[in-house]
């Protein structure tokens, strides 16, 4: 995420994959890679991208009964449907 603030998308998305590939057997953990991809999704302006990642995050932090990253989700879901034009 530091790279994502430094604008040095490249990169960003290179940690994010791997992030992904080694928190694949952890539900939370691939919540949370899902949610940080979901960001550098929409600071690169690929919002139906970042949304799927969020849907994606939700599900499984339902599932798994991880609510305490239930809040960044949604305010980052919030987010993404506003810059959708999705204010319902």
């Amino acid at each position: 995420m530091i790279f994502l603030q430094k604008d040095k998308f490249d990169l960003c998305l290179v940690f994010l994959q791997k992030a992904e590939a080694f928190s694949c057997s952890n539900p939370k953990y691939l919540a949370i890679t899902l949610n940080n991809k979901a960001c550098y999704y929409r600071k690169t302006g690929k919002m139906r991208t970042a949304l799927q990642c969020l849907q994606e995050a939700l599900t499984l932090e339902w599932k798994s009964k991880k609510d305490d990253t239930l809040a960044d989700t949604y305010l980052n879901l919030c987010a993404v449907l506003s810059q959708l034009g999705r204010h319902k």
